[in-house]
């Protein structure tokens, strides 16, 4: 059995919070649907809906591991979570969102990014 990352919300004497723990994370889609607290049918069409729109690829974002005999689950990776955490309109998921936002610096200092383009002409 694989030891993984989950973000989760924990409960503590009279309040709740996000547990987001270092490393990389992977998720079930059970996992998913009490995170963001929505229902299985409407997490699949959210997932589905970032394949055809080709915000990530399938054969990037998730992969099957064995929990136990006989037991396969497919997992999701991080960005697939931080997709849907924009993309799934409940009360949990947009606590997810302003945690996340959050947690990103305020100070985090600005990147330039240079593109090059070639023609493809030889010399």
């Amino acid at each position: 059995m694989e030891e993984r990352n989950i973000i989760k919300w924990s409960e503590y004497s009279g309040y709740t919070e996000l547990t987001i723990p270092s490393g990389e994370i992977w998720m079930s889609e059970s996992e998913m649907v009490d995170l963001f607290g929505v229902f299985i049918p409407k997490l699949r069409n959210a997932i589905k809906a970032l394949y055809k729109e080709e915000l990530i690829k399938s054969y990037e974002a998730e992969r099957t591991i064995k929990k136990r005999d006989n037991l396969y689950v497919t997992v999701y990776n991080m960005e697939v979570v931080l997709l849907l955490a924009f993309r799934l309109n409940s009360y949990q998921a947009r606590a997810v969102r302003r945690e996340l936002m959050e947690r990103i610096p305020r100070n985090h200092k600005p990147f330039e990014v240079i593109l090059t383009a070639t023609t493809g002409k030889g010399n």
